[in-house]
Formats: structure tokens, sequence, C-alpha cells
């Protein structure tokens, strides 16, 4: 397999998540799931069963940068910007 065809593909949107126990994120979101892409964020809530989200480029707790995986159990709100994130490969 070639490194192209293993290369993921992202459409990327800009979140900011609140979390149970206070702490906030920001960061983006892959909107591209199993090849199809979400047209809205709270689809990822509302239609997909996997019980993580991947949170990219994201900023927590003075670290900046990362890559986390959170639990939806632990995520109180998120907001969604409207606007396409920017990313390396979309």
């Amino acid at each position: 397999m070639s490194v192209e065809e293993n290369r993921r593909k992202i459409e990327a949107r800009r979140v900011t998540i609140k979390l149970v126990d206070g702490s906030l994120i920001k960061g983006k979101i892959n909107l591209r799931q199993d090849e199809a892409i979400i047209q809205r964020v709270s689809e990822i809530f509302t239609r997909h069963p996997d019980p993580f989200l991947v949170i990219f480029e994201a900023t927590f707790e003075g670290m900046s940068d990362r890559v986390i995986v959170i639990n939806k159990h632990n995520i109180l709100w998120v907001s969604p910007d409207d606007r396409p994130a920017e990313t390396e490969n979309g």
C-alpha cells in the first residue's frame, strides 16, 4: 500500500468543546466518516455510535497542536465554527 493510499481524507471543522469537568478544548474534528461527509457537527453525536471523538490540532490545558481522543460521555457541549478549517490534507 502506498503512502497516498494510506492517507486519510479530511473534511475538518473548528470546534470548541466543554467537558463535564470544566475543561475547554479548541481544535478540529473530521466530518468525513467512513467515506461519507457529515453535513453538521451534531451528526457525529446523533448518527455515529462510536463512543470516542478525535480532536486534532487541539489546544488544551496550555498545550497546543495536540491530538486528543475524548469519550463523548465526558462532553458537556460543543460549539462548532461554521467556517471550514484548513488542513494539510484537505
